[in-house]
């Protein structure tokens, strides 16, 4: 809501409302609690009851459209492309002639492309008037598909900077507040890393890069992991039959108690395999730590300086994530420090500030476009895919 309520402020000075469309009131994948504050902004629910996974998309496609139609918005700013909520609204944009702009997070190597649903996914995205992506690397994947760049926008993938920046800074100044929550009990040093259990996640590998780490470590840091997910015991058996010392299996935790953990930890580690940005970056870097991150992790490109924010490198590889951990462990406080700010200074240049700025520049630039039709390939696609599956959760054919 961040960026909702960021972009809310940001369009209402000019004069415009946002409403927030949300498609159902919970999900399967994230267990957040529900902040229940009143927002400054309309905030509408299609299907308030219900989890997204489990409603059929032909549902999801009626419900969205009726709910457009009643709101009549003159532009729409759209969640991707692949999912029946997505393309229901960017069929209406396109059969009303409204703006329709795509929040782009996908990036080329986030998974392995046939041509066929790459010709699929070009004809779905140049149907969008202008996009708000990620970063670089999701403004090249926009460009290979065949998308006007000067159509596309920075950027999509901000965080709350300033609730990270203090939250962590406050947890310094007082670390017993916060020594009862799992993991922060010791003030010896530690690495953390925050994710679901799942496999693309590559938390195997950091448990064994972590484990070569403590044999050459003189003092070696504790290693602290934030989440929860069907991995779990398969990592936490990883660590009893190798016998791997120092590590913390701190549970998900809600995002009021984050900050606690960013503000104690030494440094972040990211390891992902498949990352279109990693939020969980921008989290650490708002926070003031060194950010250790997969190449493969959108994010890297834009927020990870090789020693100046922190480090990449190859998660397919032991000893390369085990050296960033030596060489991290190895700087002065002070050095790290220093490493922290200029991250600090290199992410307030993704804000839910920017985010705001870069809505209101794609909606802009996409009225030059909006004058279009649906083309008879949206047409057959939305048509073919949306009579393909009953819920949500086995309707994603194309991959972002």
């Amino acid at each position: 809501m961040t960026r909702l309520r960021a972009a809310h402020a940001f369009f209402a000075e000019r004069g415009v409302q946002v409403v927030a469309l949300e498609t159902a009131g919970d999900n399967a994948v994230y267990a957040w609690d529900d902040a229940g504050t009143a927002h400054a902004f309309e905030h509408v629910q299609v299907f308030p009851d219900a989890v997204f996974e489990a409603l059929p998309p032909r549902a999801i496609v009626d419900a969205v459209t009726a709910a457009l139609d009643r709101l009549d918005p003159g532009a729409v700013v759209i969640n991707s492309y692949s999912a029946p909520d997505a393309q229901a609204a960017l069929l209406w944009c396109r059969r009303n002639r409204r703006v329709a702009v795509c929040l782009m997070e996908s990036k080329a190597d986030d998974a392995d492309r046939t041509a066929a649903r790459e010709w699929v996914k070009a004809r779905l995205v140049r149907q969008f008037d202008a996009a708000l992506a990620g970063g670089t690397p999701q403004v090249a994947y926009l460009r290979q598909l065949g998308f006007p760049t000067e159509a596309a926008f920075l950027t999509c993938d901000a965080v709350d900077n300033d609730f990270f920046h203090l939250g962590a800074e406050a947890a310094r100044d007082a670390p017993e507040a916060v020594r009862h929550l799992p993991g922060l009990h010791s003030p010896e040093p530690f690495f953390l890393a925050s994710n679901r259990f799942v496999a693309r996640k590559n938390l195997d590998r950091l448990l064994r890069a972590y484990a070569r780490y403590r044999q050459r470590a003189a003092a070696p840091w504790r290693l602290v992991m934030l989440g929860d997910g069907d991995q779990r015991d398969a990592l936490e058996r990883i660590v009893a039959d190798d016998d791997i010392d120092g590590v913390t299996f701190a549970g998900f935790r809600q995002i009021a108690e984050l900050p606690a953990y960013y503000g104690l930890a030494s440094a972040f580690v990211h390891t992902a395999l498949v990352e279109q940005w990693g939020l969980v970056v921008n989290e650490a870097l708002a926070a003031g730590l060194p950010v250790i991150v997969s190449e493969r992790v959108g994010s890297a490109t834009d927020l990870v300086r090789d020693g100046e924010t922190g480090y990449t490198f190859d998660p397919t590889d032991l000893d390369a994530l085990a050296d960033r951990l030596v060489q991290v462990a190895a700087m002065s406080a002070e050095a790290r420090a220093r490493m922290g700010q200029r991250g600090q200074t290199v992410v307030e240049g993704w804000s839910p500030e920017q985010f705001a700025r870069g809505m209101w520049e794609a909606v802009s630039a996409g009225r030059a476009r909006s004058g279009r039709g649906p083309s008879l390939a949206l047409r057959a696609i939305l048509t073919a895919m949306w009579g393909l599956s009953r819920e949500v959760g086995s309707y994603y054919a194309i991959p972002e």
